[in-house]
């Protein structure tokens, strides 16, 4: 059953992020790795999509306002978090470092830590 139902009227604002994840210390790309974007709300965060970090490191997520958008929230406040594998819990996040009232387009250059990643 589709979250919504699509009103030809309406156009909705496209969200960007980009950019890559490297080791700490080494500045090693980190392939394989999967990232998740996130919505930081009261209630429930939104989830905004995901993506896999190619051979150099980079990912791309791209989502709509359709997404995240009520009637108090006109613009996400994102976080990232990075998963390795078949984890469940993220071996790194930015949950501290949330880009409230982010724009369409958004970039990060992520550290994970040495050794988070097996």
């Amino acid at each position: 059953m589709p979250k919504f139902i699509p009103v030809p009227w309406i156009r909705w604002q496209r969200y960007r992020i980009t950019g890559f994840v490297r080791e700490l210390g080494s500045e090693r790309p980190l392939p394989d790795l999967r990232i998740a974007a996130y919505d930081k709300d009261l209630v429930k965060d939104d989830f905004l999509g995901e993506a896999t970090t190619d051979a150099s490191g980079a990912f791309e997520i791209r989502f709509t306002d359709a997404d995240f958008k009520d009637l108090v929230e006109s613009k996400p406040d994102i976080y990232l978090c990075v998963f390795c594998g078949d984890r469940f819990e993220p071996i790194h996040d930015t949950r501290c470092e949330i880009r409230e009232n982010a724009s369409h387009e958004e970039h990060f250059e992520l550290r994970v830590p040495a050794g988070s990643v097996d």
